[in-house]
């Protein structure tokens, strides 16, 4: 998350530093001043991430999408409605650069990106994972300084996600990352903690980071391994560092961890940060707190939670009384109610099924224990790749496929389940995968393939909606009361939701980050656009104006909002098909 260091002038809107009101409500509607599009190779490609302002620049990320290794942009917008691409960061193949800051270090100017491996199926991977320093002084020229690998921790790392930039009351600068997983990957198998998700760099010296503190969940005594297991609920089940948000003196980090909510940390000695208090769901929510905001008098908490996959699935068979919940995999064609993709039928096993020389060059593949042709393989984890063992079902003829959880995953499940789609199988055949394909712990898997025969199965698509706000008084931080929700009307449209999973868009109605101006939330809601939201009475928040696109250029998508993040008087917006537009809150 973002943290607008300096004002621009604005100049030609005919604002200075003087006009710029201190944060009262601004009722009205919101206008488009100006829009940078992206260079051609990128626009309307999904790749722009993240948005930062700082003096008379924007910042707009790339994010890993179709990842195309080309750095972040920097704008000048000197003058808004003609803002102008000065120059960009480096260039690394297979590597994301979506969240950045900007701040003064000792007359400086110092541009902060985290890089993360794009994970796409190189070998070797060639993407860099961690935090990156530049020299922005001469904007049309960033001069590198350094970079800190987060690959020293654990090989492929993921890097950092989000970030944020903070000042303490002793005049350190910390940047503070979040490295979703890095506990996961360097934690032990009983709960034996490493290195935690969240990392905390001392960047007083920029050409020089230090590391000097971290968290991690297993961190806490009274939380530890069982919350890391058991909180994980929902379509999306994580337990892991999305997004750190520092409060205005520097004091506290408002710690994103999807599902097990947000946590609140003392970070007064950045070296030993402390834990508070949490916010939390009730059975059945979707969970994932994916970034925050806070009020000015940091007495209320702005939550978002992104979800953008509004149903959750859940199996239905003749080998267990009660419906059992599965996770689509992500690569995997949706399904969804009405459309061929619906999984029914019999389910038989067919072990671990990996193609030959999927584990090594020289290993032969695993026999199947059954035949799948017309039916539901239901296969072990392990040994090989999600996308092989459900390639070669597909090729086996079965019509779906359900992958159960190894022993040594146990119940619940710490990694994504990754792969592509389509997938080139060892012997060179290339298989473009259409058959569905769920994830379900291994006690719903043990249950199918111990079951009397014939086993039968059925998955069924449930709404539950896209993400939305939430708001909490933190006032006594070791207990977040929840006060509020907000949502659009498209956030629980049903139709709307099938229609676009049917197509197999990424059109999503979800919002994403949030950003607090006096009484105003501002949230980029990705097809839903901006949304100004009225907090003043946090327990019954209220829309007040909204931007979908009105008067964009001609020849721009149609809005699939990132980030927003108010800037002097404007709001720069990052449109993940477009590029930056810069748009004003008018009455």
């Amino acid at each position: 998350m973002l943290t607008v260091s300096t004002l621009s002038t604005c100049a030609d809107l005919g604002y200075d530093d003087s006009d710029i009101p201190s944060g009262e409500l601004r009722p009205g509607q919101l206008s488009l001043v100006g829009a940078s599009k992206g260079d051609p190779s990128e626009y309307n490609t999904g790749v722009f991430g993240d948005v930062a302002g700082y003096k008379s620049l924007a910042f707009v990320g790339k994010w890993r999408e179709d990842c195309p290794g080309t750095g972040a942009d920097i704008i000048d917008i000197s003058h808004p409605s003609a803002p102008i691409k000065l120059s960009d960061t480096n260039d690394y193949p297979d590597t994301s650069m979506e969240d950045m800051e900007a701040i003064e270090i000792d007359g400086q100017d110092i541009l902060v990106i985290g890089l993360q491996d794009c994970a796409n199926d190189t070998t070797p991977a060639v993407g860099r994972n961690g935090l990156e320093f530049y020299d922005i002084s001469d904007p049309s020229n960033p001069r590198f300084l350094s970079f800190f690998d987060t690959d020293t921790f654990v090989s492929d790392s993921g890097g950092v996600h989000e970030l944020d930039l903070t000042t303490t009351s002793s005049g350190d600068i910390l940047a503070l990352g979040a490295v979703p997983g890095l506990e996961a990957s360097t934690s032990d198998s009983v709960g034996e903690d490493g290195k935690g998700d969240l990392l905390i760099w001392k960047i007083t010296d920029p050409a020089n980071p230090t590391l000097i503190g971290e968290w991690g969940l297993l961190d806490e005594a009274s939380l530890g391994l069982n919350t890391y297991l058991d909180v994980t609920q929902g379509g999306d089940r994580r337990t892991t560092g999305h997004s750190p948000r520092a409060n205005a003196d520097g004091t506290r980090v408002y710690l994103s961890y999807w599902d097990a909510g947000v946590i609140i940390l003392d970070i007064s000695d950045p070296r030993q940060p402390v834990y508070l208090g949490s916010t939390s769901y009730s059975s059945g929510e979707e969970g994932n707190a994916h970034s925050t905001a806070e009020t000015q008098d940091g007495n209320i908490l702005i939550q978002a939670d992104e979800d953008t996959s509004p149903f959750h699935f859940e199996l239905a068979s003749n080998a267990f009384s009660d419906k059992q919940l599965a996770e689509e995999i992500a690569f995997e064609p949706p399904i969804t109610d009405g459309a061929a993709q619906n999984m029914e039928g019999e389910v038989v096993h067919v072990g671990r099924g990996c193609p030959e020389s999927s584990i090594t060059s020289t290993n032969s593949e695993d026999p199947y224990l059954a035949d799948a042709s017309g039916k539901i393989a239901l296969i072990e984890r392990g040994g090989c790749r999600f996308d092989y063992k459900i390639a070669w079902a597909q090729q086996a003829g079965a019509k779906g496929v359900i992958v159960y959880n190894s022993a040594s995953g146990g119940d619940k499940k710490l990694a994504d389940t990754v792969g592509s789609n389509p997938v080139t199988l060892s012997d060179g055949t290339i298989v473009d995968i259409n058959i569905p394909a769920h994830f379900v712990q291994r006690s719903t898997g043990l249950l199918m393939r111990d079951g009397t025969p014939s086993v039968t199965v059925s998955a069924t698509a449930v709404f539950d909606g896209w993400g939305y706000l939430r708001f909490f008084d933190i006032k006594d931080p070791a207990n977040p009361k929840q006060l509020s929700t907000f949502a659009t009307e498209n956030t629980g449209n049903e139709p709307l939701a099938s229609e676009a999973l049917a197509r197999q868009d990424e059109e999503w109605w979800s919002v994403h980050n949030p950003e607090v101006r006096g009484d105003t939330v501002y949230a980029s809601w990705f097809r839903d656009g901006v949304r100004a939201v009225d907090i003043s009475d946090p327990s019954s928040p209220r829309e007040i104006a909204s931007w979908a696109g009105e008067d964009a250029p001609e020849d721009a998508p149609a809005v699939h909002i990132w980030g927003v993040v108010p800037h002097g008087d404007l709001l720069l917006v990052s449109d993940r098909n477009y590029g930056l537009y810069i748009i004003e809150h008018t009455s």
